[in-house]
């Protein structure tokens, strides 16, 4: 099961949630934009992570004693007291919005981007995307393809995180084959991933994508 959760700059408390880990990361970051993502992503995450405890367990956990941390890779990952589940997480934020999404299992391949719904420069899709991807947005205009394109992108961000990458690689090298739609979809919507192996400087493992919009923001997760 994929957890997930949304949440918006406004919605973070003014009291104390921070850990003195990430008091301490907090107070390395230097500009402000900086720290109000940072901020959001750790509150939303905890959010998260306290909901399915009390879900699976029937405890709701302090948010101070839920650390959010960074692997040694640079992924999301988190601290807990004692427990009998592990999960791996995936954090993305965007225009004072984060999304976080979560699988009850350790070391999960998982990849989670939110990407705003804009008109992208002309020229964009042949640049980034592969002939595939291409091919089912043909003829496509207007909003509905600000919607496409930003699905596609969103999911290749999505999938590029799980494959712990990020842009490192030529974003051509995966295929979100992701088809147009008459309504952007309001309920998770899958999409297929293929790979070509010959762009990537490791075997990618098989993924499965989702994705869906809430508000003006396109959601993408990727995972095994």
């Amino acid at each position: 099961m994929i957890h997930w959760l949304t949440q918006i700059l406004d919605e973070i408390p003014a009291e104390d949630y921070l850990t003195d880990v990430e008091i301490a990361r907090f107070q390395e970051l230097k500009t402000e934009k900086r720290r109000a993502d940072w901020l959001l992503g750790r509150w939303t995450a905890k959010r998260l992570l306290q909901t399915v405890l009390w879900e699976k367990d029937g405890v709701t956990l302090p948010l101070d004693m839920i650390t959010i941390t960074n692997n040694p890779d640079g992924d999301p990952d988190y601290r807990l007291p004692i427990t009998d589940h592990r999960f791996s997480i995936s954090i993305s934020h965007a225009h004072g919005r984060a999304f976080v999404a979560a699988v009850e299992k350790d070391h999960a391949p998982i990849g989670a981007d939110m990407e705003l719904i804009q008109p992208r420069p002309a020229g964009f899709a042949e640049e980034y995307f592969t002939l595939a991807e291409i091919a089912l947005g043909y003829g496509l205009v207007g909003s509905e393809r600000a919607v496409w394109e930003t699905a596609v992108w969103s999911a290749k961000e999505a999938v590029l995180k799980a494959l712990h990458l990020g842009l490192s690689v030529d974003t051509r090298a995966i295929s979100c084959l992701i088809e147009p739609v008459e309504r952007p979809p309001t309920w998770w919507t899958p999409f297929a991933i293929r790979f070509d192996q010959t762009r990537l400087p490791k075997p990618a493992p098989p993924l499965t994508g989702w994705w869906r919009v809430e508000d003006d923001f396109v959601l993408a997760i990727a995972t095994g």
